[in-house]
């Protein structure tokens, strides 16, 4: 069986829709408050050569439509053509200027993406359907292999002597602890985010990884100076996809056109 033929159960990426509506309306006031600051006389440093900067009445349709179409996925209403809106609205926002790129609204973006062709409004939207039906399963896989990706290149990343001293966490935290703290956390930090990316596929270790995801997040959001509010969104982007892994349908069942899933049921075309 061809992985665009498996179905899965649609309510766990009807929490991710959940999750990602969320985010796009913490990515919106966030893109706003960075883009407002350009317009109103700041450095700009625009992406393309002599782009001129987006005028404040522009930025304030964005935001309204933005938290618009936010609120639309996180509801499941329209959820395709709200999940589309979104995601062009990341993309304008990336390219308006420099300044306005991060890499966890970036992340957000890809994902919406997927989104668009995932259905994920067949249960817990304000319409769901009312058979709840299976759904198509590869749109949640390029998901998953997109957080996947994310936490081995952020590890691999993290592979240097400046990062494995410590000397990075000292400054990007607010508790002051012994030199030798940080360079315990720094290790453990590449190792957690090592599992993560393998220890996430398999029945035997996901639960492990997602309760050590959980406490790295929390840890972020807990201990890091500044820019809380894009780490909550940051958080809340990868946990929203964890139900993907803990319920992903079973490569051997869907290969044997057998209804089971590891931990919900759907059904195999």
């Amino acid at each position: 069986m061809r992985l665009t033929e498996i179905r899965s159960d649609p309510r766990p990426v009807a929490v991710t829709r959940i999750g990602l509506g969320i985010v796009a309306v913490l990515n919106a006031i966030e893109a706003f408050w960075i883009l407002e600051r350009i317009a109103s006389g700041r450095l700009a440093v625009p992406v393309f050569a002599d782009a001129p900067v987006v005028p404040l009445p522009w930025l304030i349709a964005g935001l309204i439509i933005g938290i618009a179409a936010g609120l639309a996925v996180t509801a499941g209403w329209m959820t395709a053509p709200a999940a589309t809106v979104t995601a062009l609205l990341g993309a304008a926002t990336l390219l308006a200027d420099q300044q306005a790129y991060s890499s966890h609204r970036w992340f957000a973006t890809l994902l919406m993406v997927y989104l668009v062709f995932a259905r994920s409004e067949t249960a817990w939207s304000v319409r769901p359907r009312p058979d709840r039906g299976s759904i198509p399963w590869w749109p949640q896989l390029l998901m998953m292999s997109q957080l996947s990706v994310l936490y081995l290149f952020s590890a691999i990343s993290k592979m240097n002597f400046t990062f494995i001293s410590g000397a990075p966490l000292s400054l990007w935290v607010w508790i002051d602890l012994p030199w030798q703290a940080y360079f315990i956390a720094a290790v453990l930090t590449i190792a957690v985010e090592l599992i993560l990316a393998i220890g996430l596929w398999f029945r035997s270790s996901r639960r492990l990884a997602v309760i050590l995801g959980l406490g790295l997040h929390f840890s972020i959001v807990v201990l890091m100076v500044g820019e809380t509010a894009a780490l909550i969104a940051f958080t809340i982007t990868c946990v929203a996809l964890y139900p993907l892994f803990l319920f992903r349908p079973s490569f051997r069942s869907a290969a044997s056109g057998r209804p089971s899933v590891s931990g919900v049921r759907a059904t195999a075309r």
